[in-house]
């Protein structure tokens, strides 16, 4: 590869990642794509109970071509010798349509993909134990009244869930808005299923840093707002549903992102319970803040 081929890519990853760096949201889904033939591995550690339990996850993402990109994830934990906490993510992200004007533009994208529970934990009987997240370990009797938490709470479940999105990203300058709208629907691999459930976003980021480009080596910083809402509706268990179960919750997050040689990526968020309707156990002042911390690193395959 010649000097003038090496600097034409090194200025597209330039350009690429100083314009549009506020797009890649923390916690969030943008209407844009990995680079074609891009690897992006990523770990995150989630925090529950005012950080006195942690889980992870660790994906390996690809992008297929200039417009869509696979990504592939699973959750483990520390605890318990590393074992899987049970779940499988997939999604396909095929953005559809673009409008770029100078320092603006629109993208807009569809994605789908699932969930797949591995080592599923079925409820089966009068008496349960499931274990929400690391060292948070719950018990269930007469369970068919008693489960009200949507699935999204748990973190091994035998259902498996299939989730559809269409977003829409719009960036002026150094802000980006996305906007996303999902349903996601459960399917029971017992007898109980959890609800299915809508979900919006509404997602903002700001490019702080640099006020100016000057070398491929600055430091990328930028802040976020992410802002999801979700419906839920009832759980069921032999097609009754739980009358208690369903309802409104809304959740924002707050974080901060550092992008270093366009490649490596440091993040910090933390979530706030707004709001929600759902049952007692999720009154405000009972769901407790969640910070989550990621690492990722970018190459070319």
């Amino acid at each position: 590869m010649n000097r003038i081929s090496l600097g034409l890519i090194l200025i597209c990853i330039i350009i690429n990642t100083t314009l549009h760096a506020q797009e890649l949201y923390i916690v969030s889904h943008a209407a844009a794509n990995i680079s074609k033939d891009r690897i992006e591995l990523r770990n995150i550690a989630k925090s529950y109970d005012d950080l006195n339990a942690f889980h992870y996850d660790f994906q390996v993402n690809y992008g297929l071509l200039g417009n869509l990109t696979l990504y592939n994830g699973v959750t483990y934990t520390l605890n318990s010798s590393n074992q899987f906490l049970g779940n499988y993510n997939f999604d396909a992200r095929y953005r559809f349509l673009d409008i770029d004007k100078p320092n603006y533009h629109w993208r807009f994208a569809l994605q789908t993909g699932g969930t797949i529970p591995v080592n599923p934990k079925a409820i089966v009987s009068d008496e349960v134990e499931y274990e929400l997240h690391p060292g948070h370990t719950i018990s269930f009797y007469e369970f068919g009244g008693d489960i009200t938490v949507p699935s999204i709470d748990f973190h091994t479940t035998d259902n498996y869930t299939i989730h559809n999105s269409v977003i829409a990203t719009n960036l002026i300058k150094k802000f980006a808005i996305t906007g996303e709208a999902a349903y996601n629907l459960n399917i029971a691999g017992g007898d109980f299923k959890f609800g299915n459930y809508f979900q919006g976003d509404l997602s903002m980021g700001l490019l702080i840093l640099p006020k100016e480009y000057n070398s491929y080596d600055d430091v990328n910083l930028n802040l976020y707002s992410e802002t999801k809402a979700y419906f839920f509706e009832k759980n069921k268990f032999l097609g009754d549903e739980i009358s208690n179960s369903g309802g409104f919750r809304l959740d924002t997050y707050l974080g901060v992102q550092a992008i270093f040689l366009s490649s490596l990526m440091a993040e910090l968020s933390y979530m706030i319970p707004l709001h929600s309707n759902e049952y007692v156990e999720t009154e405000v002042e009972k769901r407790s803040g969640s910070l989550l911390l990621s690492l990722r690193y970018l190459f070319f395959f």
